[in-house]
C-alpha cells in the first residue's frame, strides 16, 4: 500500500484551524473582560449622575423657600441669571 501525502496535509490544516480557534477564543475572552470592566465604570458614572440630578432638584426646590442660595445656583447654571437691560451684548445681524 502506498503512503498518501494527503493525510499529513489534512492534519496540518486541522492543526492550523485549531490554533486559530484557540487564538480567537483568547481574544474573545479578553474583550469580554474589558467590556465588563467598562460596564462597571458606566454604572458608577450613571449612579453619580443620578445622585447629582437629585441634588440639583432638591437645591432648586430649596431655593423656593430660601432665595439666598440663588447666586450659587446661578453660578453653576441651574437657574438663569438676572436679566440686565442695555448691556450691549446683542448678537449682530451681519
Amino acid at each position: 500500500m502506498k503512503n498518501s501525502s494527503l493525510t499529513p496535509a489534512l492534519i496540518g490544516i486541522m492543526l492550523a484551524f485549531a490554533l486559530g480557534t484557540l487564538g480567537l477564543t483568547y481574544l474573545n475572552v479578553q474583550m469580554i473582560r474589558k467590556a465588563r470592566s467598562l460596564q462597571d465604570v458606566a454604572n458608577r458614572i450613571n449612579t453619580v449622575r443620578a445622585t447629582l440630578d437629585a441634588l440639583a432638584r432638591e437645591s432648586i426646590a430649596y431655593s423656593q423657600t430660601n432665595p439666598a442660595i440663588d447666586p450659587i445656583l446661578v453660578s453653576v447654571g441651574l437657574k438663569p441669571g438676572p436679566i440686565t437691560s442695555g448691556s450691549g451684548n446683542r448678537p449682530s445681524n451681519r
